[in-house]
């Protein structure tokens, strides 16, 4: 695979935060830490997979920024008990991940049961005080959805909400940074009964997901977030359409696919709708999570696309579960994963300060998403084709207004040019815009991606101040008759490297 090269220069710097209003009706910013690589497995479910997992990784110098503790880790459905059999010590275990600059993330429904199919303990310790308390909706009603029996919580119901806060308190104590918020409302009724009186499954949705967010970041104000469905068709209960409310959705994850080409077409289609109905931040679950195992091509695709969208998420149950870790497949396999997830990691200040801009003026991260074609823009200055198929054949049509440069190969192309090649494996569609300033990691210090040299590029960008939502704004001036950039921020010099494509 060809190597991206770089021309580096060393400049000179201090720091200022920044921060400014927003609409209220634009999408959130997401915390940097977020925007990276997440990692989980859902076969076997314990401490040492969990750790097994992150440090295989990391040992292969692969970054992981995230980890998802799924189903089960609680005692029953939703206690928030965890199950000390599957993870002995579970402050320790949180505590060793951040340690490795791991943030952790806990699956949750807003259910609570009384039969659970894969728990021995099969009543949830607070069923009860939930019924008594008039906090379920349905006056109560138990439903069976995919967990087993029980009810739903009424997050119309203030009282209820609070309540519900007061159960997660105790695992948010442990180092708890997010919440993958799953589903089960569907298989409360097309119309479900609440305090507020009758809502649509799909307005009661809003209140559910609105109240997991609310709590997150209320808890974790920089670093705090919900993982939830943006637009999906898959919901696995056949429930199709708009779940998470986009201005209250940290990141999205567009899930449940198998992991062979069927599965990548349909999260692709999935990416792009949730992107044409205003999410923000919408990651890819790379290899899919059931039915299909990816195949070494599949998989490397699927994180191809995934490098190009707000978060490289990375699990599932589709077994056997190594077909989701790329170096089971092969090294090169491995050496071309790692390859995408360092190349993702050092976009995340690009990723971010396009986020913040869609929050302080509304707009997406996933631009001209082409559903027909499988192409889309990340941010103004990126271009992408998703390769869905054996066949690294394809022809694609590069967005009009812009000069382009291809980022594997460096030849420049006109807007609007057409593009006709096979892609091997280890190569996909990828392309840079002409003029583009784009902020980047570069050994954990600003790294500043300058395109073209025919004359002075000027820009600005929000730089992320740590893993968090903190950010500073950053002016750009490059000059190519000296090949020297001027990075300021509030009128002072900053320390960065400049990159020259």
């Amino acid at each position: 695979m060809k190597a991206f090269r770089f021309l580096l220069i060393v400049l000179a710097l201090a720091l200022v935060s920044c921060k400014a209003s927003a609409p209220v009706d634009t999408v959130p910013i997401t915390p940097a830490w977020a925007l990276g690589h997440i990692v989980w497995e859902d076969q076997f479910n314990t401490q040492e997979a969990t750790l097994r997992l992150v440090n295989g990784y990391l040992d292969r110098g692969i970054p992981v920024n995230g980890v998802i503790i799924d189903s089960p880790w609680s005692t029953s459905y939703n206690n928030f008990k965890w199950d000390h059999n599957l993870y002995p010590e579970p402050e320790a275990l949180l505590s060793e991940l951040k340690g490795k600059g791991v943030h952790s993330i806990l699956w949750l429904t807003g259910c609570t049961n009384t039969t659970c199919n894969d728990r021995e303990q099969q009543k949830s310790d607070n069923f009860d005080e939930a019924v008594e308390k008039g906090y379920a909706v349905n006056d109560g009603e138990q439903a069976h959805w995919w967990k087993g029996d029980g009810i739903h919580i009424d997050f119309t119901n203030p009282e209820a909400v609070q309540w519900w806060y007061g159960q997660l308190d105790g695992v948010l104590a442990d180092g708890v940074d997010g919440y993958k918020v799953d589903g089960g409302e569907t298989n409360y009724g097309d119309t479900v009964r609440t305090s507020v009186g009758p809502l649509t499954n799909r307005d009661f949705r809003r209140y559910y997901y609105d109240a997991m967010y609310d709590y997150a970041v209320s808890r974790r104000p920089e670093t705090g977030i919900i993982l939830a469905r943006p637009y999906s068709t898959r919901s696995g209960r056949g429930v199709n359409g708009h779940f998470a409310n986009p201005v209250k959705m940290s990141l999205g994850w567009c899930g449940d696919f198998a992991g062979d080409w069927t599965g990548l077409k349909e999260q692709v289609r999935d990416v792009y709708n949730s992107a044409l109905a205003g999410y923000g931040a919408v990651g890819t679950e790379i290899g899919g999570f059931f039915g299909s195992p990816s195949t070494e091509a599949q998989l490397l695709r699927y994180a191809q696309f995934g490098a190009l969208t707000a978060c490289m998420i990375n699990g599932g149950s589709n077994k056997p579960f190594e077909n989701h870790i790329a170096w089971w497949h092969s090294p090169e396999a491995g050496m071309a994963y790692k390859e995408l997830a360092l190349f993702h990691c050092r976009l995340v200040p690009y990723i971010f300060s396009t986020l913040v801009d869609a929050h302080l003026h509304g707009g997406t991260l996933i631009r001209n998403a082409d559903l027909e074609n499988e192409t889309h823009m990340l941010g103004p200055d990126f271009f992408t084709k998703a390769i869905t198929s054996d066949d690294g054949h394809v022809r694609f049509t590069l967005p009009e207004g812009s000069e382009w440069v291809d980022m594997h190969t460096g030849e420049q192309f006109a807007g609007g040019t057409v593009i006709e090649r096979e892609y091997g494996i280890y190569e996909f569609p990828l392309f840079i815009r002409v003029g583009a300033i784009v902020p980047m990691y570069d050994e954990g210090g600003m790294g500043v991606m300058v395109c073209g040299r025919d004359k002075v590029l000027k820009g600005s960008f929000h730089w992320p101040e740590g893993d968090g939502i903190a950010y500073r704004d950053v002016d750009v001036r490059y000059d190519p008759a000296t090949d020297e950039a001027t990075v300021t921020s509030n009128g002072k010099p900053l320390p960065h490297v400049l990159i020259i494509h």
